[in-house]
């Protein structure tokens, strides 16, 4: 078998309420929520998920007073911790192509690039509301021209490495789960559907900050809200669908197994399998 072990890489923050990634829940209870990139290595092969944010694209947007953090030289930063550069990356695998996961795109113009085919067409064609929200920037269709190696996905597929590719709707057209097995068994890394963990089990009581702090939320038990969504999540009934969805893919339908893109625990644990 070959296992896989996951290294959470922090690619920066944004500080919001709880309660955008949870129906409106705990408005008052302040978070960092990170932006996560995941490194994945079989001691074959180094497999990138996402890459993080630009600084640059700060300046563009009309954020508020979120204390916004993500750069080039963070990404840099997070890979040399683990002994690597750019070029050691074999493959990189987007969850999907908004700006906080794609901004340096062009640093591996030379690894295979994954891409779920319908991320690719809404990239090129966004919805008004998209637009507005700048969910993609007009610089990111350029980049990919640089790279050497894209392969687009159409759906659900098992890579010749073991990895697994989910097509995962809800929050963008072609988002895209990457199912890891490791020794301690299958992990989902989600990417923004579900955004937390409280998400997708929001009979969840507490939560894990970054600094390993351990603050109360509200849990939902009463069965009234099946999973939370947020004010991000595009499509309901497909966020439901892609809910389900996953939890069927890890190896128990338990917190453990899956890690989202923003999940604060993500940066505290930073090693999983």
């Amino acid at each position: 078998m070959n296992y896989w072990k996951i290294t959470a890489l922090y690619y920066g923050q944004l500080t919001l309420p709880k309660s955008t990634f949870a129906a409106g829940i705990d408005e008052n209870v302040i978070v960092d929520f990170p932006f996560t990139g995941f490194l994945l290595r079989n001691g074959k092969e180094n497999v990138l998920v996402d890459t993080g944010m630009r600084e640059s694209y700060f300046e563009q947007m009309a954020i508020g007073d979120v204390n916004p953090k993500g750069s080039t030289q963070i990404l840099l930063d997070e890979l040399a911790k683990e002994g690597l550069t750019p070029n050691d990356i074999d493959s990189v695998i987007y969850t999907h192509l908004h700006y906080d996961h794609c901004g340096n795109i062009d640093l591996f113009p030379n690894a295979v690039t994954y891409i779920q085919k319908a991320e690719y067409a809404n990239l090129l064609n966004p919805y008004a509301f998209q637009q507005a929200r700048m969910d993609y920037f007009p610089d990111t269709a350029d980049r990919l021209k640089l790279l050497k190696k894209i392969i687009f996905v159409d759906g659900d597929v098992k890579l010749s490495n073991g990895l697994e590719l989910y097509l995962s709707v809800g929050h963008s057209l072609g988002g895209q789960a990457i199912v890891v097995p490791t020794e301690k068994g299958r992990y989902v890394l989600t990417g923004d559907i579900p955004s937390a963990k409280y998400c997708l089990f929001p009979e969840l009581d507490k939560m894990t900050l970054m600094n390993g702090e351990i603050i109360d939320i509200t849990p939902i038990s009463d069965g009234s809200l099946r999973f939370l969504t947020g004010a991000f999540t595009t499509d309901c009934f497909g966020a439901y669908d892609t809910h389900y969805k996953q939890l069927l893919l890890g190896e128990k339908p338990e917190p453990e197994y899956f890690l989202p893109s923003h999940d604060p625990e993500n940066i505290y644990r930073r090693y999983f399998g």
